[in-house]
């Protein structure tokens, strides 16, 4: 009865939403819901110079300070949770690796589209050299959302083109992301290719096969660098990027719920067969 009762306990966890650079909680489609639905304490965590709502034009963020807000909130909740797990989705997930590289005591990522480089089919070859005016100090600029907004479901795509236009922020993030906000991103993703081994977190990668912002090498890579205990990849068929509100949006929420929550049981079951080892020591018979 105990040991179920400890199973019925799911308020003990808590687990942060990381939505992509300059976008919002709309990204995440029904994953927060199901979540607090099964239990588990969300927190949508909007973060300075990252956010949509908290973006500053006139700034140059540094994304070690995006680092930082996710830590602090790391550490607020494990005041009160027992564990802490993070989902993230595009620069979210990458945002997510970045902060577990770092060794920060977390049991668990959900990485959803993660972005260790812009090599995906819509990219363009001339992307990295949109970089240079930045370089040059032209840094006013903006690069703008455009068609298929990393979503292959039509009538999606279509209300998300409409949403952009009308308020300029949907479920596929803002209509643009500004160019400091971009420079701070690539050089996350620089540090994250650089520091995956240092990543010991439990982890899943959910990505598409045809993602067209991200190619397919970028979670080989994570999942062959990580050294993670748990590494577990799915691969989609029917989706781009925003995996959490194409076509596949129901397999991506039930899969990320399902891995936090087994996740949470093995963390779970590990600590307690450690506290018996530790309390229960063998004892020399010789003597």
């Amino acid at each position: 009865m105990e040991q179920k009762a400890q199973h019925e306990q799911p308020k003990d966890h808590a687990v942060i939403i990381l939505h992509g650079l300059c976008g919002s909680a709309l990204e995440m489609g029904s994953i927060p819901k199901s979540l607090r639905k099964s239990g588990y304490n969300v927190v949508d965590l909007v973060i300075q110079n990252y956010s949509a709502s908290a973006v500053d034009l006139t700034e140059s963020p540094n994304w070690l300070d995006w680092c930082a807000i996710v830590e602090n909130e790391i550490l607020h909740l494990k005041e009160k949770f027992k564990t802490v797990s993070i989902c993230g989705l595009s620069m979210g997930a990458t945002l997510a690796l970045a902060v577990a590289s770092r060794g920060n005591d977390i049991v668990g990522i959900v990485a959803l589209s993660p972005i260790l480089r812009y090599d995906g089919w819509s990219i363009p070859w001339y992307q990295q050299l949109i970089r240079i005016p930045y370089f040059l100090g032209y840094r006013s600029w903006s690069y703008k959302e455009s068609d298929p907004f990393g979503i292959k479901n039509f009538e999606m795509r279509r209300r998300v083109a409409n949403s952009l236009k009308k308020e300029g922020v949907a479920e596929v993030g803002a209509a643009a992301i500004p160019a400091r906000h971009l420079d701070a991103a690539q050089k996350m993703m620089a540090h994250v290719r650089q520091s995956l081994a240092e990543v010991k977190t439990n982890l899943l990668v959910i990505h598409s096969i045809d993602d067209e912002t991200a190619s397919p090498k970028n979670p080989e890579l994570i999942i062959k660098e990580v050294n993670s205990e748990i590494r577990k990849i799915i691969w989609l068929g029917d989706c781009y990027h925003i995996i959490t509100v194409d076509n596949e949006r129901e397999i991506v929420t039930n899969e990320t719920v399902r891995f936090i929550k087994k996740n949470i049981e093995f963390h779970c079951e590990d600590l307690s067969y450690k506290d018996l080892v530790n309390k229960s020591p063998l004892r020399d018979r010789r003597q």
